[in-house]
């Protein structure tokens, strides 16, 4: 199952109201993620332009953008960003596999080889 990566921002008001009603997250977003066949696999709270980051496997990214919409909903967040995460082994078969198929495709670099700059185009 793919794995998701998601930084989030709560709002300044959200943050306040936790110091005084403390809230415990993880239980909370893991319920939602598991509605959607999913499972949370990681949880921390961190210092920065973000308030907490989460690891989480989901079907697909229609299902991911599903458990992202149900998350934010309520004025609680104020910003999320996520990154779909693939792992080393992926990425050594894509580096394979883009090594091997032959697209046609021409690097700039190499059109303009040779190429010199007489000026006057403009």
């Amino acid at each position: 199952m793919p794995l998701f990566m998601t930084e989030a921002k709560f709002t300044e008001e959200t943050l306040g109201l936790m110091t005084t009603r403390p809230s415990d997250r993880p239980d909370a977003v893991a319920k939602v993620i598991e509605a959607h066949g999913g499972k949370l696999q990681n949880f921390y709270w961190v210092f920065g332009d973000t308030d907490v980051v989460f690891t989480y496997e989901a079907r697909n990214n229609e299902t991911a953008l599903a458990i992202l919409m149900a998350l934010s909903n309520g004025d609680a967040v104020a910003f999320h960003k996520t990154r779909v995460l693939i792992s080393n082994k992926e990425a050594m078969a894509a580096m394979r596999r883009a090594g091997r198929v032959k697209t046609g495709y021409t690097w700039p670099r190499r059109e303009w080889e040779g190429w010199i700059d007489e000026g006057g185009e403009g």
